[in-house]
């Protein structure tokens, strides 16, 4: 079983690397940002309300991220595992994961801060699927899983894109303390091309127990 979840700053690859992860595994990746966005909350204006928050580039209150992600947990595709992207973001999201179901490994994808942004200005994502890729992987507007079209993110923006470093740096970035103390990090380059970082974490993935 890997329980996984991925850590690092807005544009490290986290979404690319899960799909990837959860290829050679088989396990699901759960996207509680593509969650959020494709409205898998029951109440209409909430859910609204969850899009707006997000639009603006802040983080979804605690024990709403808390109970969207432990009902999905729940379902059966998680049994023997599954890959967190997007969840947890701050200190009591995690320790409510650690009490409710338990994670084997935190992966945090250490990239360099000059490459964020370029990352994040050249994201890509189906309208259809939710899948996230980069242009320079890209030879059409078209998603290869899918064939669905292809669009940037709304929350995509110069403006926003410093603000959800500036939430990282406050609220996510010491998620590392808090899985360096439980013995449970483990901390893989991000920099380089997409390919790269991936062999990197399926060979790392591969070593651990």
């Amino acid at each position: 079983m890997r329980k996984l979840v991925l850590l690092g700053p807005p544009g490290s690859g986290k979404g690319t690397q899960a799909v990837k992860i959860c290829e050679e595994f088989g396990i699901p990746h759960i996207s509680t940002g593509q969650m959020l966005r494709e409205g898998h909350l029951a109440d209409p204006e909430l859910d609204r309300e969850m899009k707006s928050i997000m639009a603006r580039g802040e983080l979804i209150p605690d024990y709403l991220m808390n109970e969207m992600v432990k009902e999905r947990l729940r379902k059966s595709d998680c049994i023997n595992g599954f890959v967190l992207d997007g969840f947890p973001r701050t200190i009591d999201q995690a320790k409510f994961l650690e009490e409710n179901v338990g994670v084997d490994y935190a992966i945090l994808l250490d990239t360099p801060e000059e490459l964020i942004e370029e990352r994040i200005c050249g994201r890509r994502v189906c309208t259809v699927c939710g899948g996230s890729y980069h242009v320079s992987i890209l030879t059409t507007n078209v998603c290869p899983k899918c064939g669905g079209e292809l669009g940037t993110r709304a929350d995509d923006t110069p403006e926003t894109i410093r603000k959800r470093f500036d939430i990282y740096q406050c609220l996510t970035f010491p998620l590392i303390e808090y899985y360096t103390k439980l013995s449970k990090l483990v901390d893989i380059d991000g920099s380089g091309s997409f390919e790269e970082v991936t062999k990197r974490v399926i060979n790392v993935m591969r070593s651990l127990k």
